[in-house]
């Protein structure tokens, strides 16, 4: 019996009101921000291969992000927008079966 991993790409842009990794991840990954402070704290999100542990850390282009069981992404291009917020378009890599 083999395994088949595929691996899927899609890109994704959101406008948060901070470049937190909590908020751009929970954001990607459509899970709330409580759970994802879950996940920190067990030491299952990584960015750029170090594990994370705070949720304030902020982000920056070209960062990559990874949670265990969700998938990994990378920050792209960001911009201002109204209000104060930021435009940020990334790049997800889901993996499966």
């Amino acid at each position: 019996m083999t395994s088949c991993w595929l691996r899927r790409t899609q890109s994704f842009k959101t406008v948060e009101a901070s470049l937190r990794v909590d908020a751009l991840a929970s954001a990607r990954f459509k899970i709330s921000r409580s759970k994802l402070v879950n996940l920190t704290s067990n030491g299952d999100v990584r960015v750029n291969w170090t594990t994370v542990t705070k949720n304030g850390t902020t982000l920056k282009t070209g960062d990559i992000v990874s949670v265990s069981g969700k998938g990994r992404l990378k920050i792209g291009e960001i911009n201002s927008a109204k209000k104060g917020k930021f435009s940020v378009g990334t790049h997800s890599v889901f993996v499966g079966f």
